[in-house]
Formats: C-alpha cells, structure tokens, sequence
C-alpha cells in the first residue's frame, strides 16, 4: 500500500473534532482576591462583585461560595461575565 494514498484517505475519513471550552474552576475568595489583585483578606470583595452581576457565584451550600474562574479571568481582562 502506497503511504500517500493512506495518508488522504484517513483525512478523508476522519471526522471533524468537537472543540471544547476549558473547564471552568471553581475559585474561593482568597483565590478572587488574589486574581484581581485585592488585598482584602475577607469575602467582601468577592461577593460584592457576584451580587452586582460581574462574577458568578456558585452555592455549594448553605456556608460555601465558589466564583467561576472564567468569570473572574472576564473581569480582569475587561469583558462582562
């Protein structure tokens, strides 16, 4: 079998791969603050910005917040979440 002929007809057969978003960490408020460059050492920061809509918040549970990274990494770059 000639090696140029098998490589065009793999590349014809295969099927195009689904590109997928990175995955999204979950970040505490310690991690926000060091991000964005506060230097708050409590949640303030971190939930005044989830409660105005330019980071999202993620409830565990009843105590634990989390923030999305990608919301974060949004925030500092300029874009809206």
């Amino acid at each position: 079998m000639n090696l140029k002929n098998h490589s065009a007809a793999s590349c014809a057969t295969n099927e195009a791969t689904p590109v997928t978003a990175p995955a999204d960490r979950l970040l505490n408020y310690k991690e926000v603050n060091a991000v964005i460059g506060s230097q708050c050492r409590t949640s303030h920061t971190a939930r005044k910005l989830a409660r105005r809509g330019l980071i999202k918040a993620i409830r565990l549970n009843d105590r634990v917040i989390r923030y999305s990274e990608l919301s974060v990494l949004a925030l500092v770059e300029g874009g809206v979440s």
